[in-house]
């Protein structure tokens, strides 16, 4: 159990709660992953600094709003199991959202298309009139406290400083509470406010998610908080060119100085972009229908909670790749009022010493706090590189041998991998940009100038080649004698780039002796980036692929293995896995029944003309293990890349209920294994007898 003076740290457990990851730090506390052991659920728990419960007036206040953000039951608000305090910390119970965050999406794809932001801002919206209706107010409507399911199901958190309208504020010092980025101007010189300052959050929200920039640009906070008293609104028009126009007047109505001039709710605003985007311009009315919509789509059982943080791609959130140039909000904004009366120059000066202050008492929470021990390694990978790693094509690429790496500015993701000797897996660094331009300024700096890059065995004579996918050009391809670690020594390596994933990868091989297994990889142009459409994060395994795992040997493991989508309903698991240097891969299937099993073993046996192999009579044999007969094996005749001719070999283990399928090596490659259908059936019967 902790103590007050038993700092946290992942695998620990506080009160009936294991704490099995860090999802994140900041000045109210940290979250984790963390597995409910009475309840028997995974859920995230956010445990806030422990001198903030020896304060009585925050135990105060988060006692009332744990109290009424757990009351709400607004399809679009994260739900809260429960909240109090263990140990001397106070802690929420919420649950866990298999997805990211807003912040997160923006950062590493950018701004997402239109309809799709204005979806996700119409069930925001539906969580904010849910709160306000309640007499709740948010108080810090920013990109970081919008959570984003796999599906695209929003859900607006961190009602832990949201403070009830109807209440006055339990901060003696007159703390501002929220992100200044998004803080509508009133809150910087009053602390009489309503919804109208949410509304002005979510239109700042709205801005960003059209344009991926923020709606004022500016280097301190005194800066940004005049932005929001004097500058006028931003035009996303301007910015973003693709955009409807009618988008400008929907900001400019939205974060208007004075609250009386916005929209009377947050699904106003919501229904008037979506009248900018369909194209009708009679936003000025009131519909209901915006929050309706949100509310109609479809809602997780609110007491199912999912056991993973991050996925690895996002199908429904509003952020993808850029559609449209970008650039900083402020370019988008007339120039900034130079020529204010002295009476406006002595407001501005009065608000900004009150905005001071207010700033000055809420850093006692936020800028002194000691961040917790928590293992969360800052070499994790994040969001964005577990994204990128769901395009990685190679198999031996993981969580296990990754590690997050810092680049340029142009790198929305990079990430550096050790070699995984049981996939034939050699170092490898990835990374992700944020254009295209990007993209190809990189690659020929560092890669084409900085590294002499030269084309490939194969390629016409040049500093590069074509990267070519099924017949297809998806980008660059350069092979490197990499001199950077080992200048008498270069290291082969292979450079490839692809460009709708805005992503490049470099295959670094350990010393010269393996250039030739460069140029094979090169010349079958290996170790490709997969489509958006068929990301998948290699570690995630379902139930049924660890069952299977536990039935394939000591070769077959969690980092060199990946989850197929089982082909028809009748197989329960499939697997493709690498292997090292001299053995063939390997695909796996299971079944839940013997019978199916062997249905399919026979249908293949008929469709592809099985024959025993290594010249065995019959059209199968006996599969022979030294603990008795595993179940029947035959040889036929395949291809791979759509000509070169290989002998494949499958087999059915009646026991297990599985079904392997694996193969020779091409004559030319210099990877080892089999080559021929007797080393097909010596290294099974080695391998699997």
């Amino acid at each position: 159990m902790t103590s007050p003076h038993h700092p946290l740290t992942v695998g620990s457990t506080f009160g009936p709660y294991r704490l099995d990851r860090l999802i994140g730090r900041g000045g109210m506390g940290e979250v984790y992953q963390a597995y409910d052991t009475v309840k028997d659920r995974t859920v995230a728990i956010k445990v806030l600094p422990e001198r903030l419960a020896q304060d009585p007036v925050y135990r105060q206040r988060f006692q009332r709003e744990s109290r009424t953000a757990a009351r709400l039951r607004e399809a679009h608000v994260i739900p809260i199991h429960d909240y109090g305090e263990i140990d001397g910390r106070l802690f929420i119970d919420m649950r866990l959202v298999d997805g990211e965050s807003l912040r997160e999406l923006l950062d590493s794809r950018g701004p997402g298309a239109p309809d799709r932001t204005v979806t996700l801002i119409e069930q925001v919206a539906a969580a904010l009139d849910a709160a306000h209706a309640d007499g709740l107010l948010h108080r810090d409507v920013k990109p970081d406290n919008i959570l984003l399911s796999r599906d695209g199901f929003a859900y607006l958190v961190d009602f832990g400083i949201a403070q009830s309208s109807t209440d006055t504020s339990l901060t003696s010092d007159g703390s501002a509470v929220g992100s200044y980025r998004y803080m509508a101007p009133e809150r910087f010189s009053s602390r009489d406010f309503g919804p109208a300052s949410d509304v002005y959050g979510l239109a700042c929200v709205l801005y960003e998610s059209l344009t991926g920039s923020r709606p004022f640009t500016a280097d301190t906070d005194g800066q940004i908080m005049r932005a929001h008293l004097f500058d006028p609104p931003p035009r996303p028009s301007l910015v973003r060119t693709m955009l409807p126009a009618a988008f400008d007047a929907v900001i400019a109505r939205g974060m208007a100085k004075n609250p009386n001039e916005r929209y009377r709710s947050a699904g106003e605003l919501a229904a008037a972009a979506r009248a900018a985007l369909t194209g009708r311009q009679d936003d000025a009315t009131v519909a209901t229908s915006a929050t309706n919509s949100a509310r109609a789509q479809p809602n997780p059982d609110s007491d199912t909670t999912v056991s993973t943080v991050v996925p690895t791609h996002s199908t429904g959130g509003p952020a993808g790749p850029p559609t449209g140039p970008t650039g900083p909000a402020g370019s988008a904004a007339p120039p900034r009022r130079g020529r204010l009366r002295r009476v406006a120059a002595l407001l501005t000066a009065l608000v900004m010493v009150a905005a001071a202050v207010a700033f000055a008492g809420w850093a006692k929470f936020v800028g002194s706090r000691t961040d917790g021990v928590a293992v969360a390694g800052a070499d994790a990978l994040g969001p964005a590189e577990v994204e990128l790693l769901s395009v990685v094509g190679a198999l031996g690429y993981g969580r296990s041998n990754c590690y997050r790496d810092t680049g340029d500015p142009s790198v929305v993701a990079l990430f550096a991998c050790t070699p995984n000797p049981a996939a034939s897996a050699p170092t490898a660094r990835f990374f992700r940009f944020r254009s295209a331009d990007a993209l190809s300024t990189y690659y020929k700096a560092v890669v084409l100038e900085g590294l002499d890059g030269a084309a490939c065995t194969g390629d016409p004579a040049g500093s590069d080649g074509p990267s070519i996918v099924d017949g297809k050009t998806v980008g660059r391809k350069s092979c490197v004698e990499n001199k950077v670690e080992t200048p008498a020594a270069p290291k082969p390596t292979l450079v490839l780039t692809n460009d709708a994933a805005l992503a490049m990868v470099l295959y670094i091989w350990a010393d010269p002796s393996e250039k030739p297994l460069r140029d094979y990889r090169a010349k079958i142009n290996g170790g490709q980036f997969r489509t958006a459409e068929n990301a998948q994060d290699p570690d995630e395994k379902t139930v049924a692929d660890r069952e299977l795992l536990a039935h394939t040997g000591d070769d077959f493991r969690q980092g060199n293995c990946r989850h197929v989508d089982p082909p028809g309903s009748s197989v329960t698991a499939a697997l493709d896995c690498a292997t090292a240097l001299g053995k063939p891969a390997v695909s796996w299937m299971s079944f839940a029944e013997r019978r199916l099993a062997n249905t399919l073993y026979q249908g293949n046996l008929s469709q592809f003309n099985g024959r025993g192999c290594g010249g065995g009579a019959g059209s199968d044999a006996v599969w022979r293990k030294t603990s008795g007969v595993a179940g029947r094996y035959f040889c036929f005749d395949s291809t791979v890349s759509g000509s070169t001719a290989v002998v494949c070999l499958m087999a059915v283990h009646d026991e297990f209920m599985l079904v392997l399928i694996t193969c020779t090596a091409p004559s030319d490659s210099p990877e080892g294994g089999p080559k021929t259908e007797a080393e097909l059936n010596t290294y099974f019967l080695k391998d699997f007898g």
